[in-house]
């Protein structure tokens, strides 16, 4: 029965995780386990539900428009033969379907640079088992190679002796 010690940390997707692999190998540590983790898809979406956003509205320009065209056409309305009130309900529709129209056209614009922009790569889990003698040096070669975080843990193990 002996002490088993194991270290799981997590490494920005870069040349210092084999630098790590490589270290720990040169000092006899083999059970090393390393897994690439997916990056979440950035798909935007036009219209936000209730539960999640994006941060992004396209409502927030036309609504301003639409309340400077409502106050251009009653104020010009007094002129007008439709009167007041039908020139800045045309002013209010106007302004808002102008803002709406430029909202959704950005939207879609930022959309497009979005997908074609250079995609980061994501973190990778590096999980080390060692003994308690190695624990030190795995626990530095870590950190000095950048680790994100590290966590140790430790476990007893048990071997089983044949018969014979």
């Amino acid at each position: 029965m002996g002490l088993c010690i194991q270290f799981f940390s997590t490494f920005q997707h870069s040349h210092y995780v084999e630098l790590a692999i490589s270290k720990l190998k040169e000092h006899e540590v083999d059970n090393i386990y390393a897994v690439p983790l997916d990056n979440r898809s950035v798909d935007m979406k036009l219209v936000d539900s209730m539960n999640a956003t994006d941060g992004s509205s396209l409502a927030d320009i036309g609504l301003i428009l639409a309340m400077m065209g409502a106050t251009i056409g009653a104020a010009r309305g007094f002129v007008l033969d439709w009167g007041p009130i039908f020139w800045g309900l045309i002013g209010a529709v106007g302004g808002f379907t102008i803002g709406f129209v430029y909202d959704i056209t950005s939207t879609l614009i930022k959309r497009k640079k979005n997908r074609t922009a250079k995609i980061k790569l994501g973190e990778i889990i590096l999980i080390v088992q060692c003994t308690n003698e190695q624990s030190q040096f795995v626990e530095q070669t870590l950190w000095k190679s950048l680790a994100l975080g590290v966590a140790k843990t430790q476990m007893q193990t048990t071997r089983l002796e044949s018969d014979s």
